[in-house]
């Protein structure tokens, strides 16, 4: 069995893959001044019931640095194995056209991964989470641009702390286009404004690149957007794991 561990502002998600299928996964909370030990705990308890011996490759993505040595020698006590951490050298099966590939955040990576090899090409990833991203593969499957906007999450904080009296919205997925109070409004406008965004990108993708893309969505927020996009929009919350297991496979010991 092979463990996929994708470290994210928000969220730490750990996937178990056996045999190219995601079995399970858990989460954690991305807390920026946890320890070695804190994490060691907070794994094993999450691994209480589970015969960690089974796994036997583990391939570690964050986009969160200062996480990284206490929680990858946190894995290491717990499971007694090297993760594999994407760099240059490793096989990715996405070729990168970008002018500074090193900039490419590993989860971006696993994401192009998994785009690739389970739903062809032409396509662009839109990915929902702290940021909000759209990572083009071209009609060759290489990777060519994208671009990066402020998330759902970072929008409603945004305008928080930007303001005195706005407050301080829960985004939930809007009941009715019409808004009545200020809450509505802001939740309204964050998400229906957010998937109009992402539907007018699609859009000019399109015909910049003189094709039709598909399109597959991920990322913690793309549930909230979901009723408000194209139906024939590709959602898969699972993309950046199922990548990470991808990669972690051409890489096999």
């Amino acid at each position: 069995m092979n463990l996929c561990v994708d470290v994210g502002n928000s969220t730490i998600v750990l996937g178990i893959f056996k045999d190219g299928k995601l079995l399970d996964k858990y989460r954690i909370k991305t807390r920026l001044y946890s320890t070695e030990s804190e994490f060691t705990l907070s794994i094993r308890s999450l691994f209480h019931d589970f015969d960690i011996t089974q796994i036997s490759e583990i391939i570690y993505s964050s986009v969160v640095p200062t996480l990284n040595h206490a929680l990858i020698s946190a894995i290491e006590n717990v499971f007694h194995l090297e993760p594999l951490t994407i760099s240059s050298g490793v096989k990715t099966g996405v070729e990168i056209k970008v002018e500074n590939p090193n900039e490419i955040g590993n989860d971006l990576i696993a994401d192009l991964a998994a785009a690739k090899a389970l739903y062809s090409y032409p396509t662009l990833v839109v990915d929902l989470g702290t940021a909000s991203k759209i990572l083009c593969l071209d009609k060759n499957g290489a990777f060519v641009t994208a671009l990066i906007m402020p998330g759902l999450v970072s929008g409603a904080k945004l305008l928080k702390d930007s303001t005195e009296l706005l407050p301080d919205v829960g985004l939930t997925k809007p009941s009715s286009f019409v808004a009545k109070n200020t809450n509505s409004a802001i939740n309204n406008g964050l998400i229906y404004g957010h998937a109009e965004m992402i539907k007018g990108l699609v859009n000019r993708y399109n015909k910049e690149f003189d094709c039709r893309f598909n399109v597959v969505v991920t990322g913690g927020c793309s549930n909230l957007i979901k009723d408000f996009v194209e139906e024939d929009y590709i959602f898969d919350e699972d993309l950046t794991l199922k990548g990470l297991n991808i990669i972690l496979e051409k890489n096999s010991k």
